[in-house]
Order: C-alpha cells, then structure tokens, then sequence
C-alpha cells in the first residue's frame, strides 16, 4: 500500500482525529501540572515522569485504538468485501502495525533518555565539586595606590571572584552592588556607611571576602582576607599576589584561584598536605592524576599542577613516590632535594620527607614508622592504605598487620574494574594470608575478585596458594585455562613459579615437569631469563650456564643472572671462573641498589654451602633494605635447606 493510501484510509477511519485527542489532552494536562506542582506539594520531577508516562502510553493508545475502534469495524464488513477489498485491509492492517512499531520504537528511545537524563546521577571523579555552603559576600578592594585610575581595578577584583565562586557552585554571593543599593536605601534611616557594618547587620552572610591592593616598585600587590560573618573577625588571610601594574588581572586571577581553592579544601583541612591551600586549577591537576590509570598521564598532569602552583607540595611528594615506583630512583631522590616544607612545624610533611629519604637510604623501620603515621591521619585513602600494606609486608615482613590495614576499606561497595588501587590491595592481601600459610582465605579473595575483573597480577599468587594447599586439580584447571588465555611470557612465567613452588616442597619431579614446559614452549618468550630459570632450578648446569651467558650478553650489568652463572660454574667444577664472576659482581655495586648485590652473594653461598656466609650476606642485604617478596628469602628455593635454621629467622625479623 501507497502512504498517500494508508494517510486517507487513516483520515476516513478517523485515526488523525483520536491521535490528536491524546496529544492536545496530554498538552494540557502537562501545562497543568507545570504550574501546580508546586503549591500541590508535589517532587520537581513530577512534570518529567508525567511526560515519560505519556510518551509510554502514546503507543498502547494507538494499538487500544485499533483494537476498540478500527478491528470491530473491519469485521462487520468482512463478509461483505470481495477479494480486492480484502486485500486492502490487510495492507492497511500491515502498514498501520509498521507505522505503531515506529513510534513505540521511538516513543521507549526518547523516554530513555529523558529517564537517563532526570533520575540517574552520573558522577564524574576527575572534576572537584564544592558543597553549597550559606551566603558569602563578596567587598570591593581598597585601592591604597593613592591613584584613582586603579578603582577601577576594586571592582573587577570582587568581580572576578564573584565570577569564581558561583562557576563553582560554592555558594549564593552578596555582590558589592547589592551592600550599595543597601546603603542608599539605608541613608535616611542614619546607618553608617561602612560596608562591613551594613553586610553583616542587614544581609548576615557567614563570610565576608574583603582585601585591598598597593603598588609596590612599580607592581600591584594584593591582600585578600576571609572574614567570619558573625564575629567579624579575620578567620583565613590569603597569601599575597603580585604583578606588574600594568597587567592587574594576573594579580587577580591568581588570588581567585586562591580563594577557590579554599572553599574546595575547607572541608579536608586534616587531610591537606599544606597550611595554604592551593590554587584551584592545581588542585583540579592533582584530583585528575589520582583517578588516572597511565604513568605518562599521572607524570605529566602532576607536573601541571606544580607548574599551577609552584607551592603545592602534595604533587611534589607524589612526584617523588612515581620515580621510586619506577625504580628511577637517582631522579626521585634530585627530586625529593629540591622540596623544601612550607615551615618546619608543620610535621606531616616532615615526616613525607623523613619517609622518601629513608626509602631511599633502604631504612624500611624509618619508612615503616612513617607510613604509618601518614595511615592514623588518612586510613581510608585508597593510596595511603595500599601504601602502608606493602611496607608492612615487603619491607618490614609484618604481614599479621596487613589485615587489619586491609579490613579499614570496605571492599564491597567497590567497583574492582575501576579501581587498580583495589586489585592492589587484593595482591598484598592475598600475599600476606600465604605468608601466614592462609592459603584458602588467600584463594578465595583472588576467586572472587576474579569473578568480577580479570586482573593478571593475581595469578601468580592465586597460583603459589594452589600449590601450597595442596589443591591440584584446582591448579591444573587453572594453569589449562591460563594457557589460552595469555600470551606466551605470562604463561611461562607461571610455569616458573608452580615449578619452584614444588621444590620449596622437595618435589623435584613434579617441579622438572613445569620447567620442561617453559624449555619445550613454542614459540619461546623473549625473556632469555624465564629459559635460562628452568634450566637452571632444574639443575641442568651446562644448559643454564649457556643460556645465562646469553642474558649477560644482552645484559652484562644483570646481577641476579651473574650470581647463577657463578653457581653454575661452581657446580660444573669450574671454581675459577665462579670465583672471576664473585669479583665481577663486586663492581657492580652502586647507589640506590638496595642490598642487590650481596643478595646475590648469599644465593651463591647456599648454593655452595658456606653456611656463615649466606647468613652474613643475606643480614647486610637486608640491612640494606633488600625487599621481602614473592621470590625472595623463604620464597627462594636455593634457601629451602636453610630456611629453618634460627639464623634465618633473624633475617625475617631483622625489622621487627
């Protein structure tokens, strides 16, 4: 059927003439309730949801006006029609069902975005929003330059700041043009004339905003200062702006990022770094590179907001904190000289600056007693809290602390797909059960967590805790899916775990079989260490050392793989080269190592089994602030045969 066909059949059926009953009845009832919502006592929202009732209904109007009006019609002339007729009608019948299948498919779309729209709230973490407070007025500058062509400059000041606050939605706003309107109201009734006194007995804001400017050696400098409504007396004063006086505006600019600033921080007074607070746009910087998830996005917009604020220390320390994670610790610690703290009272940056110097030294009771200060002001940031996890495990191997650092964050309101922070936390959670051989609590936070996002970081210790409880068929279901799932290198590198998870056990056969995996792998990864790590834990010296030598080629700086290639030469009779390698690992010490080399050197120890020398190496790498891991210490099989003795039990408790 032709459109122009069906419109008539519609017109002759009076479907335009009901259509357009529902839509001016509608149209009326919403002007209605447009006026009386409100002394009706009725929500604000009640024109919204009417007028998505109504779209709802439009299409179930249409199929009801079919079905009651046009259908018994139809039927009535049925047995009357010939076949040219009734070929018509189900043309008409077809067209008019096509045409309600639009306008249902339209009327749901656009009340789904009106509901999307009104009832669903979307909060956006990356932009800093500020509470409503009571009324703030808002006083012209004094002009103390003695030179009338800057009272224009008193006005625009109050202007700017105006502008500032109600952008933010901080709170409703006394304008100096509304205290003079007062005034000339007021004049007759003999009220004296001075601003402050007319704001605060007629207009009762809760702060007053006043401040005044001077020049200075041919610049503007200006005072700005907060003042209580009720006492009248100065509850904050800005820090001073200066600029050339020909450019006012960057004076006032700077002190409107100020007071911004304030009123976004007024409320985390005990959880700000600094005494001042910052500038709006550094703040709305650094709020921005916690909610990020890229290392080059976190850098580059922390150095925004100290290029905002050169003052704002808190970017300053997280600068500090990003170079140590990446283990550019020669540049973190330049860094670290360079910030001075805003006066040596105030202790929370004292004791910022006590913690990176002394992570930086390898003195993990300093850091640990720092961070855990840090943790008593601020135990629910999510940073802090991960923070104070990992140096309670790995660097004073406390992991009965880390629970109750854990159970602080709730985790059951958290959204683990946008929170790196939260996988974080499950990682060292889970860590530290297995240290305290909770293998199952450990298996069942990483299952669950798994459950809701595939996080790669806690395979590995999903894996250790299969092992060690003893759960084969779990393991092997695992590491079966694992093995679709990721690519080549992750896989291998669980392998390399299970395996020498199976010789902490003694069991060497089930171990060879998981390092025969990674040697017999197609298509090989292209880190040379996981290959030269299965020959070498499955003792095929010959095949390690070849295989190391090809790492110190690529890599001939490699401390880790130079105290196995020494072991391997000890262990194929070659006693004089091992002893070379010893030499060569001597000159690789340097700064910012962290007891790397001598490490190593108890590594090679047991593995030559010099018992006083193991322990000797291993209290001087501690001492030097080498790291409780995953792989290391008990975790490492070539302590396995020491890893009872008391002496090691002093290394594990050195920082106790």
């Amino acid at each position: 059927m032709k459109l122009n066909s069906f419109f008539k059949q519609c017109h002759e059926k009076e479907v335009f003439k009901m259509l357009s009953i529902y839509v001016v009845s509608a149209w009326v009832v919403l002007q209605v309730l447009a006026i009386t919502w409100q002394p009706l006592g009725l929500p604000q929202k009640s024109v919204t949801f009417l007028i998505v009732v109504l779209l709802l209904c439009f299409p179930i109007y249409i199929f009801f006006l079919w079905k009651l009006r046009i259908s018994p019609v139809n039927l009535t002339i049925e047995e009357e029609e010939d076949e040219k007729e009734g070929s018509k009608r189900i043309a008409f019948r077809k067209m008019y069902f096509t045409a309600l299948g639009i306008i249902t498919s339209i009327c749901v779309i656009v009340a789904f975005l009106i509901v999307n729209n009104n009832f669903f709230k979307r909060t956006i973490v990356a932009t800093p929003t500020i509470e409503k407070n009571d009324k703030i007025a808002v006083l012209k500058f004094g002009n103390n330059t003695g030179d009338p062509q800057y009272d224009i400059v008193s006005k625009m000041a109050a202007d700017w700041i105006i502008h500032g606050i109600t952008e933010n939605n901080v709170a409703q706003v006394i304008t100096q043009d509304q205290v003079d309107e007062y005034k000339s109201i007021l004049k007759s009734k003999n009220i004296e004339d001075e601003d402050n006194t007319i704001v605060k007995k007629y207009l009762n804001p809760s702060k007053i905003i006043s401040g005044n400017f001077y020049l200075k050696n041919n610049n503007l400098i200006f005072q700005g200062m907060l003042t209580d409504g009720k006492t009248n007396q100065t509850s904050f004063s800005f820090r001073p702006t200066e600029c050339p006086a020909d450019n006012p505006l960057k004076c006032i600019e700077d002190l409107n990022e100020l007071i911004t600033g304030y009123f976004i921080t007024e409320d985390q007074k005990k959880l700000m770094l600094q005494e001042n607070p910052p500038k709006y746009e550094a703040y709305k910087y650094l709020l921005e590179a916690k909610y990020s998830t890229d290392d080059q996005t976190y850098i580059n917009l922390l150095n925004q907001a100290i290029a905002a604020d050169s003052t704002y220390f808190e970017p300053k320390v997280l600068r500090v904190g990003h170079y140590y994670n990446q283990k550019e610790f020669k540049k973190s610690d330049s860094l670290l000289k360079l910030i001075k703290p805003d006066s040596y009272t105030n202790k929370r940056q004292l004791n910022l600056l006590n913690m990176y110097r002394a992570l930086l030294k390898g003195d993990n009771h300093t850091v640990y007693n720092s961070i855990l200060k840090e943790y008593n002001i601020a135990p629910f940031d999510l940073i802090t809290n991960r923070t104070a996890m990992v140096v309670a495990l790995q660097y004073v191997n406390r992991p009965e602390d880390v629970d109750d650092i854990y159970k602080t964050v709730a985790m059951d309101s958290m959204n683990l797909q946008n929170c790196s922070d939260c996988a974080s936390r499950i990682y060292i959670k889970a860590y530290a059960d297995i240290e305290m051989k909770k293998y199952n609590s450990a298996i069942q936070i990483i299952e669950d967590a798994q459950q809701e996002v595939e996080a790669k970081m806690l395979n590995r210790p999903l894996a250790t805790a299969y092992v060690r409880a003893d759960k084969t068929a779990a393991l092997n279901k695992f590491l079966k899916r694992i093995e679709f799932t990721a690519n080549p290198t992750q896989t291998q590198e669980l392998f390399l775990q299970v395996g020498k998870e199976f010789l902490l056990k003694n069991d060497q056969p089930t171990a060879n079989e998981y390092f025969d995996k990674i040697i017999d792998a197609e298509p090989k990864t292209d880190i040379e260490m996981l290959l030269a790590d299965a020959y070498f834990y499955k003792e095929e010296w010959a095949k390690a050392k070849i295989a190391l030598k090809e790492v110190l080629q690529k890599e001939p700086k490699n401390i880790e793989a130079t105290a196995k290639l020494a072991i391997c030469n000890f262990k194929l009779g070659n006693s004089a080269d091992a002893e070379n390698l010893l030499l060569h690992l001597e000159t690789l010490r340097a700064n910012y190592q962290f007891g790397e080399v001598d490490y190593a050197l108890g590594q090679y120890y047991a593995a030559t089994n010099n018992v006083n020398s193991v322990y000797k190496n291993l209290l001087k790498a501690v001492a030097n602030g080498h790291l409780y891991l995953w792989k290391s210490y008990v975790n490492d099989p070539i302590f396995k045969n020491f890893r009872n003795q008391k002496e090691f039990d002093d290394v594990m408790k050195f920082w106790n």
